[in-house]
């Protein structure tokens, strides 16, 4: 089969093809991501909203028991009315969800943030695949599954890592970064510009002067 007929097939050129992958890739990389990215606020959480220590365990695992929950169940729903349609549900549910968690003050509040951001994410994850196997044809669709699955796996710890070193420090406290971490705020002349809160992956603290 030429390239013209793999074309004609899905409908799109391979240009457009890998634009599809690297979206669907950067939606799975955020709702993947959300899954760890809490732990080095944990500490904050605790003493802003006055956490217990089980409703901290809940504001972590709420996002990941809804989104796990409702995998099959959304997948499901995206083949029957349509994964765009799904997808693009999904990522409005899941960033109207983010954004209000700016102004959650209590608790049980950002549990049902974070119970909310991951019924978006299950709705996001499954339509993300489907829609790269959907678009790749035969003969390219394991190695675009390969990206996509090196992308899930990936992510958790991505997350973690760049929630770490972007975290603000507190007043008083003057952080000094690992040279893994320092080199990669020197890619980022944003992230540079800010202190960072003392956490393992990103060095030791000393007091300011």
């Amino acid at each position: 089969m030429s390239r013209q007929e793999r074309a004609q097939e899905t409908g799109l050129d391979p240009r457009r093809r890998k634009l599809v992958l690297a979206a669907m890739c950067l939606a799975l990389a955020t709702v993947v991501s959300a899954v760890s990215s809490l732990n080095v606020a944990i500490p904050d959480i605790a003493r802003d909203l006055r956490a217990t220590q089980t409703q901290l365990q809940w504001i972590i695992d709420a996002y990941a028991v809804v989104f796990a929950g409702l995998l099959l169940l959304a997948g499901a729903l995206g083949d029957a009315y349509g994964r765009k349609h799904m997808l693009l549900g999904g990522l409005v549910v899941f960033a109207g969800a983010a954004g209000a968690a700016l102004f959650v003050d209590s608790p049980g509040g950002l549990i049902a943030v974070r119970a909310v951001m991951g019924l978006g994410a299950a709705a996001i994850m499954p339509a993300t695949l489907s829609i790269i196997t959907n678009v790749f044809p035969a003969e390219e669709r394991d190695r675009a599954v390969s990206v996509w699955a090196g992308v899930a796996g990936g992510s958790a710890l991505l997350g973690l890592l760049l929630s770490g070193c972007s975290w603000s420090s507190s007043p008083g406290i003057r952080s000094s970064p690992s040279p893994g971490c320092s080199r990669w705020l020197r890619w980022s002349p944003r992230l540079a510009s800010r202190r960072i809160r003392s956490h393992p992956a990103c060095g030791s603290t000393s007091p300011a002067a």
